[in-house]
């Protein structure tokens, strides 16, 4: 019975900031003629599958006054030649060859920071080497910027899931990520709730300076989520909105393919704590096989029961991801994944590696820079 009224409680809660679960539209009619100029900072490791496309779709945006900044981060496929190639035939794009990361860098902030260094504009773009935007993606995002007086923005992008695990790991993950921070609160100037999604962020230089840039959190695993909270607590104004129309991405390829994509951010996004992770994977398997849970106890409809308010909790979750609304029945199958994900996680951080694909990250450097941070925040 508890673990349907806490299911219950979490549909609820959802369905009562629907609104934020409105997604922001593509501006349309003529654009001002005032546009500022827009630099735009793309890291890029081994794309060479999608990098054409989608870079395509960053040098297609109906914008003015635009310069794209490509950063190749030692790729060992083809995506330098890919890179090469279409810059000699845009003016607008440079490209940048990664050199090896200094110690207490990690892969992706060190490779933005390289592309950052070659910007001048008064606004900056970060965008992923994977992200297919819409023709007027940044300039809804400047649009956005100047109604809500933001100084960061930030377009939480579509997801593409076309198989069971990708469908049931999204739809799972993102409604509780729904729940830790929700829209609303991360809008509010007066909340310290915040978040940003680093595959499209367009942050206003001198806030982004102020901040410390890339290089205050140099160490940063989950750097989006950082960045995000370092800028807000500058006391600029942060704005993030749903949009799939603009943005979309895919939820990597293959489980094997998913696994070692979200290793690394796991146990990351527990800050490192073991409490955190005990208790929250505990509670997340809990609250996941809580239906069998029911069933095993002889009591079948309170199993149905939860399961039903499992599924309203996360129904929202595949409207937005425009998957089939039966994946809000995958809970337990998609919470159980992450969860196996995440106990890799841990296990390779006390071993002593953080791994994100084909690359290791020595945990002491890790932790030593956040330690840094700490200190000169002190």
């Amino acid at each position: 019975m508890v673990e349907a009224i806490l299911w219950m409680l979490l549909a609820l809660d959802l369905y009562a900031r629907i609104r934020s679960f409105r997604f922001l539209k593509p501006v349309d009619g003529p654009l001002p003629p005032d546009l500022p100029a827009i630099d735009v900072v793309v890291p890029a490791r081994n794309e060479e599958a999608v990098f054409k496309s989608s870079m395509g779709s960053i040098l297609g945006q109906e914008y003015p006054s635009l310069r794209v900044i490509v950063v190749d981060d030692q790729s060992t496929d083809g995506t330098l030649v890919i890179m090469d190639q279409m810059a000699a035939q845009d003016a607008r794009m440079a490209v940048v060859r990664g050199v090896d990361r200094p110690t207490g860098w990690v892969g992706k902030t060190w490779a933005v920071h390289q592309g950052y260094l070659k910007t001048d504009a008064d606004w900056i773009g970060f965008i992923d080497a994977d992200m297919s935007l819409h023709p007027r993606a940044l300039a809804t995002a400047i649009e956005v910027a100047r109604r809500e007086s933001a100084d960061l923005v930030s377009l939480l992008p579509g997801v593409e899931c076309r198989t069971f695990w990708q469908g049931a790991i999204a739809a799972s993950f993102l409604q509780f990520l729904a729940h830790l921070y929700p829209i609303s609160r991360v809008n509010d100037p007066k909340s310290s709730t915040a978040i940003a999604a680093g595959g499209f962020i367009l942050i206003r230089r001198s806030a982004y300076l102020q901040a410390g840039g890339h290089e205050a959190g140099r160490h940063d695993i989950v750097e989006d989520i950082q960045l995000a909270r370092r800028v807000k607590a500058q006391g600029h104004r942060i704005y993030v909105r749903l949009a799939p129309d603009l943005a979309q991405t895919h939820m990597y390829g293959s489980f094997r393919q998913i696994w070692l994509g979200l290793r690394k951010n796991a146990y990351a996004g527990m800050d490192y704590k073991l409490h955190k992770f005990v208790f929250g994977i505990a509670g997340s398997l809990f609250l996941a096989w809580a239906p069998l849970i029911a069933v095993s106890r002889s009591e079948p409809l309170i199993g149905l029961w939860i399961w039903l308010a499992q599924a309203a909790a996360t129904f929202p979750i595949t409207v937005f991801l425009r998957i089939s609304p039966l994946f809000a029945f995958t809970v337990p199958a998609g919470i159980s994944a992450y969860a196996a994900i995440t106990v890799s996680s841990v296990w390779h951080y006390y071993q002593g590696r953080i791994l994100w694909k084909d690359r290791a990250l020595a945990v002491d450097e890790v932790q030593s820079g956040i330690a840094a941070e700490r200190s000169r925040r002190s």
